[in-house]
């Protein structure tokens, strides 16, 4: 069974500082080699050939618990710890003759597998999504023919992620070094982790805004009209998408290189439909993301990344650190405050070379704004959080930076593909050509069970029942029907909004979180509700999806229990204009609906 691309980097990366920490300890260079990795059932671990040897176990600690093991052939544990002690080498190989794992040699092994446990720690603290640690305990040897697969000595049966390389120290020949994690604690498993929760707040924005604090304007906010619902025939054609993108990255390349005095070019230029899973599917080097704020006649966020120590090189030459104190800082993998603020002028020249080039060249006006930076490293992330971009359909330009002065890596800028107004990602068929895509799951309409509303159902006074069946109404797009949504999973607590919207003069579409928002395209949207059952990344990423599909004018109120402060700026800095704390009174739901469009209720 083959390994995720992360576990993969990050076990690659252990490989190499393991090399480092374990020969400066010896004081003798090492060599790990020939790395192989895969998932194997304990039975098949077993049928592995191997001798005498020494099981080293490692406790795991932190989001997930449980036991690894290092094993080690006998004498090559003995070649290590005597190394380490500094014996004659003709002791160490007389030592390994007596076929026996105690005294000094075992004990300075254990110092070995501490090194091991040590680097395993800071690679996965640096690298992995959760945050494990690991702790050496016991170290044994045993005979692994005698061992019985089915038994739980010395771990039970199951499925473990099994890494084995060749091991090469001058003078001596070694054996391979493995270690063996039970799979589903690298998320080869199926069970989730919990997360963690913040301690909530009393606060909501009112109370926010009253104690004069500043909260961040919504994401994408914008006075202009909503565009007319898009057909195909209103999409910008992708030869000049991607004439515009290449000509404005190239722009903003050459432009940086100008203004520190470097030789830059771009090279390799590619243009893609790409999602966030797509786009960590395989993980990168430590790298930065700036924010693009985009307004106009769309608006939202894309995002101009590169890699961390090419934006720390790059601010470094804008403020003329020498050479060796810029190594010095990509060391560190750390921006200091003054290179931050150099590499934050490179990404302002890059949104205005985006600026130029799209008022220049691209049909609809666009205008975009350098917004926060955040660093990431690519194994970490989770693709149902918002860091360091939200989950989505984004076109990306992306190329290789060549520098006469330094070795520097790849550059992109990610947009999302509504804010560019072109056609979405062609469906492909088994065979490579594009079949057209089949209905969404909320323009299906499954039949209904029970008497209950489906998701897509719509809530209307009772002489203006109708459903989504997949079919634009009547009246088409000549007049669209005006409504208000709410989206949520509780059905419960959707259909408490929905009674206390039942007297407004507008109809009210109840959706669920997995409904695609692409039908609401079909109607002109006054106010959306999100009804959060918790107050989480994966909510403020429905939030960001569903505002994507709002007049930018029209407002978003997202309602959730135990909110804190940190949330509730998130919340509107990611487009919502109010919030309410549930479990909310119809009263109370009235008075927002009141205040928010300016209307009331009957």
């Amino acid at each position: 069974m083959a390994v995720s691309a992360v576990v993969e980097s990050v076990f690659n990366t252990i490989l190499e500082q393991l090399a480092d920490e374990i020969g400066a300890l010896l004081g003798s260079p090492i060599k790990l080699s020939e790395h192989r990795m895969n998932v194997l059932t304990k039975e098949d671990l077993f049928a592995i050939s191997r001798g005498r040897s020494v099981l080293s176990t490692m406790v795991v600690s932190g989001d997930q618990t449980g036991d690894a093991f290092i094993i080690s052939d006998l004498k090559d544990s003995v070649v290590l710890g005597g190394t380490l002690i500094m014996l004659p080498k003709d002791q160490i190989e007389e030592n390994c003759k007596l076929r026996t794992f105690e005294g000094e040699e075992a004990d300075a092994y254990g110092e070995v597998a501490n090194i091991i446990a040590g680097v395993y720690t800071s690679v996965f603290l640096d690298m992995y999504p959760d945050k494990l640690h690991f702790k050496r305990t016991t170290v044994a040897d045993f005979v692994p023919s005698q061992l019985d697969p089915a038994a739980d000595q010395p771990f039970p049966p199951g499925e473990y992620f099994h890494s084995s390389c060749a091991m090469s120290l001058e003078g001596f020949e070694l054996k391979n070094l493995e270690v063996v994690i039970p799979a589903q604690l690298l998320g080869l498993g199926t069970q989730p982790v919990p997360e963690a929760v913040e301690e909530p707040v009393a606060e909501t924005l009112a109370e926010i805004e009253e104690n004069g604090e500043e909260v961040p304007s919504q994401a994408g906010e914008d006075d202009s009209p909503l565009a007319e619902a898009e057909t195909p025939t209103d999409y910008i054609d992708s030869s000049t998408v991607n004439r515009v993108l290449k000509a404005s990255i190239s722009q903003c390349v050459e432009e940086i290189g100008g203004m520190l005095g470097l030789e830059l070019a771009l090279e390799n230029i590619t243009t893609r439909y790409v999602s966030k899973q797509e786009y960590f599917s395989r993980p990168g080097k430590k790298a930065i993301a700036a924010e693009m704020i985009i307004t106009g006649d769309s608006s939202g966020t894309g995002y101009f990344i590169t890699d961390l120590k090419d934006a720390i090189y790059l601010g470094g030459t804008m403020i003329m650190l020498p050479s060796a104190e810029i190594e010095k800082q990509i060391q560190t993998g750390e921006l200091s405050e003054d290179i931050d603020d150099a590499f934050g002028e490179v990404a302002n020249i890059v949104s205005g070379g985006l600026v130029q080039n799209f008022d220049e060249m691209y049909p609809r006006k666009l205008h975009l704004q350098k917004g926060e930076m955040t660093i990431f490293t690519p194994t970490k992330v989770k693709i149902d959080t918002i860091e360091p971009f939200p989950d989505g359909e984004y076109y990306q330009v992306s190329g290789s930076l060549s520098c006469d002065a330094y070795d520097l890596g790849d550059l992109s800028f990610l947009c999302p593909v509504d804010i560019l107004h072109i056609a979405p990602r062609p469906v492909e068929s088994s065979w490579g050509e594009p079949v057209p895509e089949e209905p969404t799951a909320a323009a299906k309409a499954p039949p209904q069970t029970g008497g209950e509303t489906s998701a897509a159902s719509i809530n209307r006074a009772p002489q203006q029942q109708a459903t989504i069946d997949g079919k634009i109404p009547q009246q088409q797009a000549a007049e669209k029907e005006t409504i208000v949504v709410i989206v949520g999973d509780d059905q419960e607590q959707t259909a408490l909004f929905a009674n206390s919207l039942d007297t407004f003069e507008h109809s009210a579409i109840q959706l669920t979180t997995g409904d695609s928002f692409n039908t609401l395209r079909q109607y002109t949207i006054i106010a959306a509700f999100l009804l959060m059952s918790e107050v989480d990344e994966q909510s403020f990423a429905h939030m960001i999806k569903l505002r994507s599909e709002i007049p930018a004018q029209q407002p978003l109120i997202v309602a959730g229990p135990q909110w804190t402060r940190t949330n509730v700026i998130k919340a509107v800095r990611y487009g919502a204009t109010d919030i309410i704390l549930t479990p909310a009174s119809d009263k109370e739901i009235r008075e927002k609906v009141t205040s928010n469009l300016k209307t009331t209720c009957h």
